[in-house]
């Protein structure tokens, strides 16, 4: 039986572990999206799943900062991360003009890659991390 993995760095492994995978699976997509469609869609799926890595990451990283000397603040922090990010990605959307570079669905696709990795390593890793705690 394979070993499980135990994060004992708290939000700091958190951001570890859900940011390598998040990494390589955006630079991958984009690799693919260059290969199978043109450069503009590999690099619109890179940037998209860049910035939604951003974005996560400045939530947990900012958890992580404020963890040590206010921890009674972690649940409503990290729902306000949530939401400012939710909003950014919508400024983003709505008010930023699209670039004539930008391919959508290389862009789609990238975003998404990032957003189904990023949660599924960032569950995965709390998980570990909850399990060292209770056991």
């Amino acid at each position: 039986m394979a070993k499980k993995m135990v994060n004992k760095k708290g939000w700091w492994g958190i951001l570890l572990h859900a940011s390598w995978p998040t990494v390589v699976a955006v630079v991958v997509t984009g690799g693919i999206f260059g290969v199978v469609a043109d450069e503009t869609a590999g690099l619109s799926a890179f940037v998209a799943g860049l910035i939604v890595w951003v974005l996560s990451a400045m939530s947990i990283l900012l958890i992580a900062l404020i963890w040590n000397k206010y921890r009674h603040l972690a649940i409503p922090i990290s729902m306000g991360a949530f939401v400012a990010k939710i909003v950014i990605l919508g400024l983003l959307l709505t008010v930023v003009a699209q670039p004539e570079w930008l391919d959508t669905t290389g862009a789609a696709i990238g975003a998404l890659v990032g957003i189904v990795v990023w949660q599924t390593a960032e569950v995965l890793v709390f998980i570990n991390t909850r399990r060292l705690i209770y056991e």
